[in-house]
């Protein structure tokens, strides 16, 4: 057996263990009891407390998050603390130890004066990334925050934070942004297939079940070719965005890491929403119903195909990185 294999192995073990660890909770929204499973270590090298650089595993715990509708602050937490990682000490020793045992809650968004950000309302402080650099800004209560209404997310929901006013922290400079960037937009990638991932296989289950002529949907020949359009896109998003967080494993991210990070996220930002969209009409529009999870998967990944810019936005950063 060779190394691919392994590593492969120990792969499906991780989304395994995530999967049995998540699945079933009530308290989805649990920041200490993932930091308890090192989860908000993975991008932290270990001899600050982490678990070292692991891109190709955070992905996967994305997914697993993404599939369970955890509403924790876990995806800004994690961001935060991989660009705490390379800020002065002072900064470094004041914040990294909160984010990695959960104490803290942090947001990651792009920069700007008014930033858009999941779970705004209750997260301490903010890490922007940008051509300018990853700066912190410790956020206070006299800083306007305002729900974002072109969002829908219900589990995390997406806030504008303006501070165009506030004093911030430059801990990392524009490489350092744009590799943190990269791994960012594969996280929420990652979380918008974990999200259509439990819809697909619900709505299969659920088509397997419903009879109309005597027979299963299921058996209905154009649905079963609706259904092998959702498996080839499920098969595409997640190989696109293994090969992407293979090629972040370095560090020192190359031109062509951050080109596939963001060949994932326009994909996967493009196609997902219309993806669960689809699933919502071969289950009949049930995801209509409140209390159906379907609409909540949807309004999740709606809300990660805007958080970190647009798929357009990607193709744009895709094709100057490939020097089109």
């Amino acid at each position: 057996m060779g190394d691919a294999d392994e590593d492969d192995i120990d792969l499906d073990l991780l989304r395994e263990a995530a999967r049995d660890f998540l699945t079933g909770r009530v308290a989805q929204d649990s920041l200490k009891e993932l930091a308890a499973m090192d989860w908000t270590g993975l991008l932290v090298e270990e001899k600050l407390g982490g678990s070292g650089w692991r891109p190709v595993e955070s992905t996967i715990i994305a997914e697993e998050l993404g599939r369970v509708q955890n509403s924790s602050t876990w995806f800004g937490c994690a961001l935060s603390a991989a660009a705490l990682a390379s800020a002065p000490a002072d900064v470094r020793d004041r914040w990294l130890p909160a984010m990695l045992d959960g104490t803290a809650t942090a947001g990651c968004a792009l920069s700007g004066d008014t930033v858009r950000v999941a779970s705004g309302d209750v997260i301490d402080i903010l890490i922007t990334l940008g051509h300018n650099g990853i700066h912190l800004v410790e956020l206070s209560a006299a800083m306007t925050r305002s729900p974002d209404d072109e969002l829908l997310d219900v589990s995390r929901a997406a806030w504008r934070i303006d501070v165009s006013a506030a004093d911030s922290v430059l801990i990392g400079g524009p490489e350092r942004a744009d590799h943190l960037l990269a791994m960012a937009r594969l996280l929420l990638s990652a979380d918008s297939l974990g999200a259509f991932s439990a819809t697909f296989e619900r709505l299969v289950s659920y088509l397997k079940e419903r009879i109309a002529f005597g027979v299963p949907i299921a058996s209905f020949q154009a649905v079963q070719h609706r259904l092998v359009d959702l498996l080839v896109f499920e098969a595409k998003a997640r190989a696109v965005i293994m090969k992407a967080a293979r090629a972040l494993t370095s560090e020192d991210a190359t031109k062509d890491a951050i080109a596939l990070s963001a060949a994932a996220h326009a994909f996967v930002s493009a196609k997902a929403p219309a993806a669960v969209d689809e699933c919502m009409q071969l289950s009949g529009g049930i995801g209509f119903t409140w209390e159906y999870p379907l609409h909540h998967e949807l309004r999740r990944v709606f809300t990660n195909a805007y958080l970190l810019g647009t798929a357009r936005a990607s193709r744009a950063l895709f094709a100057d990185k490939a020097g089109w």
